[in-house]
């Protein structure tokens, strides 16, 4: 027996379901992506570890995918390598410097570069603006590089940075 309670609940699911429909929809293209995305970047290497090279004795290696993702309904998605492996003419190249975690924020009115540099102190840490790039450099026991394309020109003199607990932010308006 269906009752009055009953029939109202079950359409008040349906209609939950139907407006709910495009969200999920996107949610879920978006976690089918990264699950891709992800086989992909196990196939071709591991997080981290040590491995042997010809001619040196064992050999900290690095890697990892950045993956960037919208939820906006663009699908744009983009994979970025960081660590200190890379791939060369004649092989893979596995160098001192790292390159670092980094992602980028367009605020409205200011730019704002994250950069994850693990082991780096804030004294050994150099930030510097080259037209729309800006360079992250380490110079010490861990060494990073990076250059990171802005999404706009920004204000040199503006540009702020706050180092913690291996994590540096960069802030700069936009010119």
């Amino acid at each position: 027996m269906v009752t009055g309670n009953d029939k109202r609940s079950g359409a008040a699911k349906e209609a939950l379901e139907v407006k709910s429909g495009g969200w999920f929809g996107t949610l879920e293209s978006a976690i089918d992506t990264l699950g891709k995305l992800a086989e992909v970047a196990a196939k071709r290497a591991e997080r981290h570890g040590e491995c042997a090279v010809k001619g040196l004795d064992k050999v900290r290696v690095v890697y990892g995918l950045n993956i960037h993702t919208a939820l906006d309904g663009k699908q744009s998605h983009r994979a970025e390598p960081f660590g200190n492996v890379h791939a060369g003419n004649d092989g893979i190249i596995i160098d001192e410097v790292r390159e670092p975690l980094v992602d980028v924020f367009d605020e409205g009115g200011e730019v704002v570069v994250t950069a994850e540099l693990p082991g780096a102190r804030k004294d050994e840490i150099t930030v510097e603006q080259r037209g729309h790039i800006l360079a992250i450099e380490s110079h010490g026991e861990r060494q990073y590089a990076k250059e990171i394309a802005l999404p706009s020109a920004i204000d040199g003199d503006s540009l702020q940075t706050k180092y913690n607990n291996g994590v540096l932010e960069i802030r700069a308006r936009k010119a």
